[in-house]
């Protein structure tokens, strides 16, 4: 059986060898990357921590001046007995303290004194409306502590704002409250943050204040939407808002106020180290590769040319062409290989000679049996024929001459001996044309297997005078010699009418059906039977399962069924049971393609 070809050894090494280096360094390629890519990672925790620690140290820092410089105004004696009394005449002097605590801020801040009910009794510096409603309840509870506080940042139409401050208290009972109130947006201030935090981590870092609670968060020029931060956790955070691209970024609280600051960086930038990591063990992997295609195509000539030698001489050997001895000056395995193959070859050419030696004897010897078995057939058909006319001669000359004078019991006798002649001539018969198929040339051809059966068993049918239930069936046509075939259905539809003789309503049936691909013909009958034990015995010479007295015969005619169809590759084979009929099958290989 021929494997199917599959690619050359030469392409397979080279193949593999290209496969196994792309597989181990696409996985040092991805460990380094993952490890390049955590320690950048890591520095950039790092460096976002010690950014936003710094700057959240700024604020505080500025924080606690805002606090300190608050609780001076708060504890100067005018701004407490105005508070108390509402004298007009302390104006002057706490506007003057205001002014020159607000120095330059006095655009963007101002100091309101409130009452214990929160209404704004005076304000100087920046024009702020009155604090009323709900945002008052909400400023008085973040100041409503018995020192000095920042409360939290608040949205308003000018940006953002806070308050500094906290409330009055004498003998328990509060007499209102100084409160400092701020915009945040500055644009000098927010250069200046710039300028720190390109000197701390770059000028791709942005800062962002807001509440610790992440209720609110601002780039010191507008408010930040939807920033996904929580300044009371102080962890790396990894998110991407509109407008931005990934981002990492830290949030660190701001000591002694309500606010935390986060430290944004683009996570492209931390991570390009990585990405030209990657793009350069890219390019060293197709060097390699490159360098290992070649040293796997040159590896792979030094083994598979001389295997293709080998294999080519084995190829000649088997097609019984001369030998071509192979010459390899190596003494690796290969080069005993070709030694060993050199040894096996001469062997093989005179095991061959041996035997061709041998086949010519064996044809001679085959040559002068059958010219011995063509003599023999010559004799049986002359020299047994001749005595066993002059037997029947004799016979019909008694009969003739002296028929009157033979009794009842000597007629019978003459009876006897003139049947056993005639089956004697069959039997000689039979003989000849069994000995005669195996010489027979065949001269194949398409054969129209449904007209032939028709013409056999309509002949044998009318021969027989009996009414017989003939069927045949559409047959799909075979390759064959179509006198052999012809002689198939002679001796298989001879045998249906003989064996149905003793059938009340007989039926012979000619049929095909098709098994894994194979086309089966059948002859089906109704007749005698026979024991399906004995069913082998039925195609060999004079084998007979029913008595002579019942059913005459030589027991040669499935004999020769089963040489002509064992002649056309094919097989017949029978199925049958006492008095249910028989059923003999055979088939016929298709053309060769």
């Amino acid at each position: 059986m021929l494997r199917p070809r599959q690619p050359s050894l030469a392409i397979k090494i080279p193949a593999l060898l290209l496969v196994l280096l792309l597989a181990a360094l696409a996985a040092m390629s991805v460990a380094s990357y993952i490890e390049v890519r955590g320690a950048l990672t890591g520095m950039a925790s790092s460096r976002l921590r010690q950014a936003a620690d710094q700057m959240a140290n700024v604020f505080a820092l500025s924080a606690r001046q805002r606090v300190a410089a608050v609780k001076q105004l708060m504890s100067r004696s005018d701004v407490q007995e105005f508070l108390r009394s509402g004298d007009a005449a302390l104006v002057p002097s706490i506007e003057a303290a205001v002014r020159s605590h607000l120095g330059t801020a006095a655009a963007i801040a101002n100091v309101e004194l409130w009452d214990a009910a929160g209404t704004r009794r005076l304000a100087v510096g920046a024009e702020f409306e009155e604090v009323t409603g709900a945002l008052l309840d909400d400023l008085k509870k973040d100041l409503s502590f018995d020192d000095t506080a920042i409360g939290r940042l608040r949205p308003f139409a000018d940006g953002l704002r806070y308050p500094v401050g906290g409330r009055l208290l004498r003998g328990g009972e509060v007499l209102g409250f100084v409160v400092e109130r701020r915009r945040i947006s500055n644009p000098a201030q927010t250069r200046q943050t710039v300028a720190v935090l390109t000197g701390l981590i770059g000028n791709e870092a942005t800062m962002l204040l807001g509440n610790s609670d992440g209720s609110i968060w601002s780039d010191l020029e507008v408010v930040v939407p939807d920033l996904p931060v929580r300044g009371t956790e102080p962890r790396l955070w990894e998110y991407q808002r509109s407008g931005r691209p990934d981002t990492f970024a830290w949030a660190t609280p701001i000591a002694a106020t309500p606010w935390a600051v986060v430290i944004e960086f683009p996570r492209a930038v931390v991570l390009a180290p990585s990405q030209r990591l990657l793009l350069r063990l890219a390019a060293i992997a197709a060097v390699l590769l490159f360098l290992a295609a070649g040293a796997g195509l040159v590896l792979s000539r030094r083994i598979t040319t001389p295997l293709r030698q080998v294999t080519e001489a084995a190829e000649a050997v088997a097609a019984s062409k001369p030998h071509v001895r192979l010459d390899m000056e190596r003494g690796d395995e290969i080069g005993r290989l070709a030694d060993s193959f050199n040894t096996m070859a001469e062997k093989v050419e005179q095991a061959r000679a041996d035997l061709e030696s041998r086949v010519e004897l064996r044809t001679a010897e085959l040559r002068a049996a059958n010219r011995e078995l063509e003599a023999f057939s010559y004799t049986v058909s002359h020299d047994l024929r001749a005595p066993l006319r002059a037997i029947a001669g004799f016979v019909q000359i008694l009969e003739e001459d002296h028929a009157e004078t033979f009794d009842s019991e000597a007629r019978r006798a003459l009876d006897r001996v003139k049947a056993n002649a005639r089956r004697m001539g069959q039997l000689i018969d039979d003989l000849l044309a069994f000995s005669q198929i195996g010489r027979t040339t065949m001269l194949r051809q398409s054969v129209n297997m449904t007209s032939l059966a028709k013409t056999v068993a309509t002949e044998a049918v009318a021969a027989s005078g009996r009414a017989i239930d003939l069927t045949v069936e559409d047959l799909p046509d075979c390759y064959g010699e179509v006198a052999l075939l012809n002689q198939v259905f002679v001796n298989l539809v001879s045998n249906a009418v003989k064996f149905t003789a003793t059938t009340p309503h007989p039926a012979i049936t000619i049929g095909s059906h098709t098994n894994n691909g194979e086309t089966v013909y059948f002859v089906r009958d109704n007749g005698a039977g026979f024991d399906d034990r004995y069913a082998e015995k039925l195609f060999g010479v004079f084998q007979r399962l029913h008595r002579a007295e019942d059913f005459e015969g030589t027991g040669v005619g499935l004999a020769i069924v089963h040489r002509i169809i064992t002649r056309h590759g094919g097989r017949v084979w029978a199925e049958g049971k006492p008095n249910g009929g028989a059923t003999f099958y055979f088939t016929i290989p298709a053309k060769p393609a």
